[in-house]
């Protein structure tokens, strides 16, 4: 009998094993085939589609290189090459993880795990019988189709499919325009299609957790690099025709493209898993239900990532896995909160947040204060040819901190100073007076602070 059995050798999954086995725990994984391990954020996720990004954003640069004196004459784009080198990063990362399993004697059993009893996961086909004193549930999520755009690879593709592109599209449709579509239209309209992008709300980034003040700064920006943003629209309908597709949008206009990419949600894996058979339960949606510990309904059976809650990043599992492993060995000092997940967007930005925004803490009853610092005066931004966005600090009025928003350069770093500070009860006057290396994008950090605790001196105005 194993100490620990985990379904899904995803982000969670993966991450839950080795620290699981750091911990000194008896560890086996199960996971559909040797070409999944990593999960949908690996092999069709983040990681092909940040380097996939990275190039979009050196292609961005390189209208700058004049500017530094470089002076080039033009480049030719290459999806075979781009494919390649993507490619080749996501396989050494799987590799290179079964690899190290293997170094650590983690064993990793193929194929679907399903749940028997409250200590036994099946792996089917072979029906092969794993005995645990634990279970981690880690399966992950998968696509979901809207409507009339059910994905096909062909004309309609989820972000599952978008990978085979043997071709840059001429002229591409994405639905959806929260962080999904944000970032694959930053990356085709770089690569040079021409992209209308599509979102049923009154805003891109359409979420509580993102400031208006980020949506507005991002759409500009893509507009200005030419992306088509249709706001308050969606897809009516749409046929084959020559050449393409042609697509009637609710804003009463048509238009034609090659494809359309489906950037709308997923839905978590929790169908088939014997879930209902052993009394784990799930909610309306179709999430388990867990504690602040990550543990289900059934005592010794845990759950990690896309299958808790709306909420699918690949951080929030690999943090839950480690909450849900430490609860296993006795231990509360780490707990399940949603308030402190980073939400990190690639797009014609970086975009992070953490904690509440002005908006939600207004609406909690907070005596809010925000400091604003903008990184057009910033030196280090200002070499970098990226002096472009904002650090939006949020406290209350005793000074503790809610919550940070950063568009701009390397956003998705910076945020982490601020997150571990807040994460560890201390208050802006321990931010506003810490030492930041000069030139350093970090100084802002440290100046939205002084902006709270010793009163606004920059241009900044609350609105």
């Amino acid at each position: 009998m194993y100490d620990l059995i985990i379904v899904g050798a995803g982000s969670g999954g993966y991450e839950g094993a080795l620290y699981a086995h750091r911990r000194g725990m008896s560890v086996a994984l199960v996971e559909l085939s040797p070409e999944t391990v990593g999960g949908n954020c690996l092999n069709r996720g983040c990681i092909p589609s940040k380097y996939m990004r990275h190039g979009a954003y050196m292609l961005e640069k390189f209208q700058k290189l004049e500017d530094y004196g470089v002076f080039l004459k033009g480049y030719e784009l290459n999806m075979a090459s781009l494919r390649a080198g993507r490619d080749r990063v996501v396989i050494t990362i799987r590799e290179n993880f079964k690899k190290f399993a293997q170094h650590l004697r983690i064993p990793i059993f193929y194929g679907k795990g399903v749940l028997k009893d409250k200590n036994t996961v099946v792996v089917e086909p072979s029906g092969e019988e794993l005995k645990g004193r634990y279970i981690l549930l880690a399966t992950g999520s998968s696509t979901t189709s809207l409507g009339g755009l059910v994905p096909d690879g062909k004309h309609v593709y989820d972000t599952d499919q978008i990978w085979n592109l043997e071709k840059f599209p001429k002229r591409m449709l994405i639905v959806g325009g929260g962080a999904v579509g944000v970032e694959f239209a930053y990356i085709f309209r770089m690569y040079g299609s021409e992209v209308v992008l599509v979102e049923i709300r009154d805003r891109l980034l359409p979420s509580a957790d993102i400031p208006e003040e980020s949506s507005r700064y991002l759409a500009r920006k893509l507009k200005k690099l030419g992306v088509d943003i249709r706001l308050k629209t969606t897809v009516q309908s749409w046929e084959p025709c020559e050449g393409g597709l042609k697509v009637n949008l609710s804003d009463g206009t048509q238009t034609k493209v090659d494809l359309i990419l489906l950037g709308v949600g997923r839905r978590p894996n929790t169908e088939g898993i014997g879930l209902e058979e052993v009394g784990v339960e799930r909610d309306a949606k179709g999430f388990v239900k867990v504690n602040e510990f990550c543990q289900t309904s059934i005592p010794n059976i845990y759950a990690c990532g896309d299958i808790t809650s709306p909420l699918m990043l690949a951080h929030k599992s690999m943090y839950e896995a480690k909450v849900a492993i430490s609860h296993m060995l006795g231990e509360e000092d780490m707990r399940r909160d949603e308030r402190i997940v980073p939400k990190i967007i690639y797009s014609a930005y970086e975009i992070a947040s953490v904690g509440l925004t002005e908006d939600q803490a207004e609406e909690e009853g907070y005596e809010v204060k925000v400091g604003v610092v903008s990184f057009v005066s910033n030196p280090k931004a200002m070499d970098d040819g990226e002096n472009e966005g904002f650090v939006r600090i949020v406290a209350d009025e005793e000074g503790n901190l809610l919550g940070c928003h950063i568009l701009g350069p390397h956003a998705g770093e910076l945020l982490h100073q601020f997150l571990h500070v807040m994460k560890a009860g201390l208050k802006v006057d321990f931010l506003s007076k810490a030492m930041y290396s000069h030139p350093s994008l970090s100084e802002t950090i440290g100046q939205a602070s002084m902006e709270i605790h010793f009163g606004p001196i920059t241009w900044a105005k609350r609105h």
